[in-house]
């Protein structure tokens, strides 16, 4: 399959669902209940192979970009942090927060000057 940003939809979140609400409708059909459910488990056990394997990915990239936090182990009981522990730091952050900081200058400011001028 095509590794693409085209599906799922960016669509309201609202409607993607309500999407889902009228397909399930469509699917109970005539069927007796034992069919529905046994058509309602098979879509759930696609859905579950999907998070299983999308679950699956994010550890594996987690573990690549040594980002997977365990909040239970010894270290974090003790005291120790990921977040105090490792060399990267908030302050490593401060050019882009300042970036964004200026920026945010910038934007009020055309926006009064527009405000000004009608």
């Amino acid at each position: 399959m095509n590794n693409t940003n085209d599906f799922p939809p960016n669509i309201n979140p609202q409607v993607f669902s309500f999407i889902a609400v009228l397909i399930g409708s469509a699917c109970v059909g005539n069927y007796s209940a034992a069919e529905q459910n046994s058509i309602g488990n098979w879509l759930i056990l696609v859905g579950q192979f999907i998070l299983t394997n999308a679950a699956q990915q994010q550890l594996i990239e987690g573990r690549l970009e040594n980002s997977n936090i365990n909040i239970n182990s010894m270290e974090h009981k003790q005291g120790g942090s990921y977040y105090t522990n490792n060399s990267k730091s908030n302050q490593n952050q401060r050019p882009e927060v300042e970036f964004l900081l200026e920026a945010i200058k910038n934007i009020e400011k055309e926006l009064n000057d527009l405000k000004n001028k009608l």
